[in-house]
């Protein structure tokens, strides 16, 4: 049975994430062990332009500084209160390369790597 759970800000487990174009902070909070259908977190850009594929469903809720994302469908400037939209097999770049972004993100499905015989980065 699925219990409830309240993950405090200051205890989050980030851990350092390699991706192409640079390193970012993560805390995979939703995972696998607690819901068999969506993942969720918080990530940390600094100074770092990610390009990348999503392979799942994702949403992001920017919490802190700036970020663009560029797609082929044009560049988002996001802010604070953000939110946006990436269905499955959106190319972008998630772009912070001018300073800090942090994002609460949430995806569909949580087992999106191991569903491609791949490891998270």
């Amino acid at each position: 049975m699925a219990v409830a759970k309240h993950f405090k800000h200051a205890e989050l487990p980030f851990i350092p994430c390699k991706a192409p174009g640079g390193e970012t902070r993560i805390a995979r909070v939703i995972n696998s062990e607690i819901s068999r259908h969506m993942g969720g977190g918080l990530e940390i850009m600094e100074g770092v332009n990610v390009h990348w594929t999503v392979t799942y469903d994702e949403i992001l809720y920017i919490h802190e500084g700036h970020m663009t994302i560029r797609t082929d469908q044009g560049a988002f400037e996001c802010g604070p209160g953000d939110i946006v939209w990436l269905p499955n097999g959106t190319t972008l770049d998630y772009d912070a390369s001018k300073g800090r972004c942090a994002y609460f993100y949430t995806l569909y499905p949580v087992d999106w790597a191991a569903r491609q015989g791949a490891k998270e980065p």
